[in-house]
């Protein structure tokens, strides 16, 4: 059975898209838990590593929709003193699943069960300092020193998203125009190209010009993010949004 697991976890590396890995999956997962179901002792170890893979395909395919009940049947077993090699990370990827959903009781009910050995782990500390920012309203070095490379990317996209989308809707409200340098800093982008990218994509009709920015002051944008975030946020970012300028 760890074989097969090994081979799962090869074929998601080298090519996450294979149509064969969704039947492996459901193959394995049948096998596996009904042996747990009689043998719980002697299979704990390889259900425990089969989830981890579930959830690690689910993110890199980004299959969403399907990765809520993977992650939670992956804490259940870290919640019940499980152990592995990636069980900070996972329980970071968790935390910051939370966290971009607005599921902040479970977020807060989670990190009571944690034990506090696991909070200086660089992901599970990044992800709590990130909670810490967003609550605060202190957007504009949201990631700090943090640079994501890994499968939590899904997340922190949605999350910053959210934060640029509502930057966006109080810009356009609030200025007819900013310097490019000023817009990079407030919307938490690198270059200029991102920035237009980020326009693009949510139909804004701005005008790149002169090393300046100008909004086309829409009204009545619907948001496709998750708006209680942005109403629950809407004055602390006012707050950032007038420090920067």
């Amino acid at each position: 059975m760890e074989q097969k697991l090994q081979l799962l976890n090869s074929s998601i590396q080298v090519d996450p898209h294979n149509p064969q890995i969704p039947l492996t999956l459901r193959h394995l997962k049948l096998e596996i838990f009904n042996e747990l179901a009689v043998n719980r002792l002697g299979t704990e170890k390889l259900a425990l590593h089969f989830c981890e893979l579930e959830v690690t395909y689910l993110l890199i395919s980004k299959q969403i929709e399907n990765f809520e009940l993977a992650i939670e049947r992956l804490m259940k077993f870290y919640n019940q003193g499980l152990e592995s090699k990636d069980k900070a990370h996972y329980t970071g990827i968790y935390l910051i699943y939370l966290l971009s959903f607005n599921k902040f009781a479970q977020y807060y009910s989670q990190i009571e069960l944690l034990p506090k050995e696991i909070f200086q782990h660089p992901f599970v500390h990044f992800v709590l300092q990130l909670e810490y920012k967003l609550s605060i309203g202190s957007y504009s070095d949201l990631l700090g020193d943090y640079h994501p490379t890994g499968i939590e990317n899904v997340f922190l996209e949605r999350i910053m998203d959210t934060i640029r989308l509502q930057t966006a809707l109080s810009a356009n409200a609030s200025y007819k125009f900013l310097t490019l340098e000023n817009a990079i800093k407030l919307f938490n982008v690198k270059t200029i190209q991102e920035l237009q990218s980020f326009a693009q994509k949510q139909h804004f009709k701005w005008k790149f010009d002169n090393n300046h920015i100008y909004f086309d002051n829409i009204q009545n944008i619907e948001n496709p993010l998750n708006s209680e975030f942005l109403i629950a946020n809407s004055l602390r970012y006012v707050h950032e949004f007038d420090k920067i300028i």
